[in-house]
């Protein structure tokens, strides 16, 4: 028995590889770190080309494949990713959902609850504790993601070079990105996948999250999305269901998570990096 499991999103798509005798009752992991890969934001070459990796790093036949990714919000989608996957591996099973589902299960099992990703990007959904019955639409980064990498590092941008951040947090950007006008604009307008730059200046901000501008900056920017994510949850939900976290962004900023959730007196169910080693020791689960 041989499974493969994807959890993509914007910036990254983190691979594992089950493999397990006939029994299933032992199995061995293989991974494989590569790109994010959307079909709704990547052309199909991109695609292949980085499929084409995760095969020569981890096989081209499997029993079960399963790909839960940001972007496929429609069955539609869904099956495109299918798609490409059915010729690029050898496989009479595969499926592809959408990250949502696999953090939803990952953070909360088989109970009721809210999950929220905050990655390079940011959604939430209601989970029933075996499907999703409830979804906060994602506009993208261009006028949504507030919980995002993305909106924080867009914030960070705009005060540096507008010269609204403090002069030592200024200089230290200036000292550890050399960047100038015409580099940003170049990057957002002319070179591809923009959201990824944007969101990569989080390390700069979680690195300075002591300073006074930044600590504020971080606060403002959660409480914000806080207010605007949720709002369309019943306050009962929140407080006696609770909010699940997962992504990069989460985990990086867990205190001022932990700080908003108490605040407003809603319940935290976890905070996770990423759902694929949860993900995968249900599925060795239900095989065993």
């Amino acid at each position: 028995m041989k499974i493969l499991i994807a959890d993509a999103g914007a910036t990254k798509t983190n691979w594992v590889k089950l493999s397990s005798v006939k029994d299933c009752s032992e199995w061995t992991e293989e991974r494989h770190s590569g790109v994010g890969i959307s079909p709704l934001h990547h052309d199909m070459d991109m695609i292949e080309e980085e499929l084409r990796l995760v095969r020569a790093s981890l096989g081209d036949s499997f029993d079960k494949i399963r790909f839960y990714g940001a972007g496929i919000g429609s069955a539609l989608i869904a099956g495109k990713m299918e798609a490409i996957l059915s010729e690029m591996f050898v496989c009479n099973d595969i499926k592809a959902d959408s990250d949502m589902s696999a953090a939803a299960s990952a953070l909360l099992g088989s109970e009721p609850g809210i999950a929220c990703i905050m990655g390079t990007g940011s959604n939430s959904c209601h989970y029933d504790g075996n499907t999703i019955d409830r979804k906060s639409a994602s506009l993208g980064y261009l006028i949504d993601d507030e919980g995002g990498g993305v909106a924080y590092s867009r914030r960070l941008l705009s005060d540096v070079f507008k010269g609204i951040a403090p002069r030592e947090i200024i200089e230290s950007f200036d000292d550890k990105y050399h960047l100038s006008v015409s580099d940003v604009v170049e990057h957002l307008y002319r070179r591809t996948s923009p959201n990824r730059w944007i969101a990569g200046f989080m390390p700069f901000i979680t690195e300075n999250s002591s300073h006074p501008y930044v600590e504020k900056l971080i606060e403002s920017q959660t409480g914000w999305f806080f207010g605007r994510e949720f709002s369309s949850y019943p306050e009962k939900m929140l407080k006696e269901e609770g909010i699940g976290f997962v992504g990069s962004v989460a985990d990086e900023l867990r205190i001022f998570i932990e700080a908003e959730m108490n605040k407003r007196g809603w319940k935290l169910r976890a905070i996770e990096k990423q759902p694929l080693d949860t993900l995968v020791k249900q599925i060795i689960l239900q095989k065993s």
